[in-house]
């Protein structure tokens, strides 16, 4: 390096006068001294912060134990207690009938009708909106899906998607730099092989990045409808809406046995959840069609990585 470029006032710089009065630079041991005092400081603050971490896993493992071993310890305790007591069949009769009771609220309870759709006369008021991909060997689907995605009836400039490609190892990376070029909406974020945290860890990793409010999250293999953000946002014109889970369905369901169950599956799983928020419940997010508020969101600390 030029010596132009150095400071005046850098360590090694300073010149010092010995005893006879002569003029000497800073010795090579001082200097060395100096690094591996610093290198050990650095070291020190790595291992400190490693305990902590290491620390603060292990108090949220001891916490969910004992919760575990306490509810495991009530369930048998009052199990036993029931099969013991002359009237412990009673007690199971009146929760039998209790159950029955919110059994019959949630399945005839009438939810609440969707608000209209976006429409075009308020374009201009429609919110950003950031739809997250987490993708790991995806080569198969990933070019439909963001096909698929940017080419939604919404605002190309009020929406974007990113690709997190979780150290992918075979062509979806090559597809994702491909489709960067043809789509301005996509965005892409490569992770490291030592990255953490699964799903979770690549989502969070987005979310210094995006520009949304709204937040949209799907697997690599989804297929959307053009029309969904157009039907999804209005639902957030309430501002005590934190979340949106959309509803599911199975492309292929009548191709064999298996995707006819996992078909009827997902529609019970729908109904009942949208009962359940019918009679004031709360719904359950899934991993692949939620939208959620950035600022709900981050008050939850990002998904949970655990």
């Amino acid at each position: 390096m030029p010596n132009s470029s150095w400071p005046k006032n850098d360590y090694y710089r300073k010149t010092q006068i010995d005893q006879n009065g002569n003029f000497s630079n800073r010795s090579n041991e001082q200097q060395n001294d100096r690094v591996a005092e610093t290198q050990k400081c650095l070291d020190r603050s790595q291992i400190t912060q490693q305990k902590e971490v290491l620390s603060s896993h292990q108090n949220i493992d001891d916490g969910r134990r004992r919760k575990a071993a306490l509810m495991s310890f009530l369930i048998w305790t009052t199990t036993i207690a029931l099969h013991l007591l002359s009237w412990g069949y009673l007690v199971i009769l009146g929760l039998t009938a209790l159950l029955s009771v919110q059994l019959m609220r949630i399945l005839f309870a009438k939810p609440k009708l969707p608000p209209k759709p976006l429409s075009e006369e308020n374009a201009t008021d429609w919110p950003y909106i950031s739809l997250l991909v987490a993708a790991k060997n995806e080569e198969a689907v990933i070019s439909k899906l963001v096909k698929n995605i940017c080419t939604l009836d919404y605002p190309t400039n009020n929406y974007e998607l990113w690709v997190i490609d979780d150290n992918s190892t075979d062509r979806t990376p090559v597809l994702l730099e491909q489709l960067a070029k043809e789509y301005q909406q996509l965005n892409v974020i490569t992770r490291s092989p030592d990255a953490s945290g699964g799903k979770s860890g690549a989502l969070n990793s987005a979310i210094p990045l995006i520009r949304g409010e709204i937040l949209g999250v799907f697997d690599a293999d989804a297929e959307v409808t053009p029309d969904l953000l157009r039907k999804v946002i209005p639902l957030f014109v309430r501002k005590e809406v934190g979340a949106v889970q959309v509803r599911k369905a199975i492309a292929n369901a009548g191709l064999n046995f298996w995707t006819k169950g996992q078909s009827a599956e997902m529609a019970l799983d729908s109904f009942f959840q949208e009962q359940r928020i019918a009679i004031g419940g709360i719904g359950e997010l899934r991993g692949n069609g939620q939208f959620v508020r950035l600022n709900a969101l981050k008050e939850c600390g990002g998904w949970n990585e655990q």
